[in-house]
């Protein structure tokens, strides 16, 4: 089987510039790419992809790797990662977040062929996983102690803030969403690499008072030495690497330092499934946990949902919050009940895709043959 064509579609879904989406305030669906693979054999695999702030600058990145994976087989995934490397070392250099989604439509023609799912081709390891949602940076402090009751009153598992800051203010919001939700419910910290070690260390041991279950991303991800002193010298666990280049690689760099005690890892921004899944081996290796980041968009939520199941170190599953901003191009929403999140039965990656929704938000379509 040979990789004949692929289609790569751009979908704008909101109004606001670029400027105000880098906010990060939430409002409206960001923009999303769509890539199809289709084969000889008549089967087509689909992913979502990351859009950025602008999906029609986007797309052309994707559309950088997209050569490479003509007349190769959708199968070969383990020889396609490996000579993708040197591929890409060479005279393209595209973003982390490219490869993926071709890794998570090859899985899905694998599936699609075997008439199995795809967390049951890698092993399942759990039939459900519990939900916890993160918050998006919220323009005011005041914001996040209602949304957190909500979260809460829905039924999820945990609460993930990203702060708006500067730290004190940071402070003050921990405390009092901690006070909100009461001693019990799990909270978790993300101030998306807003903090030098000092603020971090500070940051981190207020937060071991407060009972937060982590402490993500307080530094840049690439701060390997930096993260080793911080997890050395606090009780609460840090956690890091989701935008590290070099996938399981560079993960493993960190685990030998001993800089981290959580990893993070996904199928958009981490190589795919099988970027997730060699991750995740390797943490579960060093007895370190891997927690899946959020991909953001819930079609490619779905596929994080299958490596999610074949893991046995990643103990929760994230959706940003509210879900509903989040949720275009499904035609049946995930299944969340109760907190916990259960995979379609279908195969491949199972998703059922509202693609009369993709083809009217769709505002430029390449096709790569």
């Amino acid at each position: 089987m040979k990789i004949t064509a692929i289609d790569i579609r751009a979908c704008q879904l909101g109004a606001r510039s670029e400027r105000e989406r880098n906010l990060l305030r939430g409002g409206e669906a960001p923009d999303v790419v769509v890539l199809q693979l289709r084969t000889d054999a008549g089967v087509t695999g689909t992913s979502f992809a990351f859009g950025g702030l602008n999906a029609r600058h986007t797309m052309h990145t994707y559309a950088q790797a997209a050569p490479f994976f003509l007349g190769r087989d959708p199968m070969a995934r383990a020889a396609n990662a490996a000579d993708f490397r040197g591929y890409d070392r060479r005279w393209n250099h595209v973003p982390i977040y490219v490869y993926g989604p071709f890794d998570n439509a090859c899985w899905d023609i694998a599936g699609l062929r075997a008439g199995l799912p795809v967390h049951q081709l890698l092993g399942s390891s759990r039939d459900r996983a519990p939900v916890y949602a993160s918050s998006m940076t919220l323009a005011t402090p005041q914001e996040y102690i209602p949304e957190a009751l909500a979260v809460k009153a829905a039924g999820f598992k945990g609460y993930k803030l990203h702060p708006p800051g500067p730290v004190d203010v940071d402070l003050e919001l921990y405390a009092a969403v901690r006070d909100a939700v009461g001693p019990d419910f799990a909270l978790m910290a993300d101030p998306v690499a807003t903090h030098d070690y000092r603020q971090a260390l500070r940051v981190g041991r207020r937060l071991e008072e407060l009972g937060y279950l982590w402490l993500e991303e307080p530094l840049y991800d690439y701060d390997l030495n930096g993260l080793r002193r911080l997890s050395e010298a606090l009780d609460i666990p840090v956690a890091g690497t989701e935008t590290v280049m070099g996938e399981d690689v560079a993960t493993a760099q960190f685990l030998a330092a001993g800089a981290l005690d959580i990893v993070r890892s996904d199928v958009s921004w981490r190589g795919g499934i099988s970027g997730v899944m060699r991750t995740a081996h390797l943490a579960e290796a060093f007895g370190v946990a891997c927690e899946l980041h959020t991909t953001i968009y819930h079609p490619l939520e779905l596929v994080n949902l299958q490596a999610s199941l074949a893991v046995t170190n990643s103990e929760f599953f994230e959706v940003l919050f509210p879900m509903e901003q989040f949720a275009f191009g499904l035609a049946t929403p995930m299944d969340i009940r109760d907190g916990w999140i259960y995979p379609s039965p279908g195969p491949g990656l199972g998703i059922d895709y509202d693609w009369a929704a993709i083809d009217a938000a769709t505002t430029e379509l390449l096709t790569v043959d």
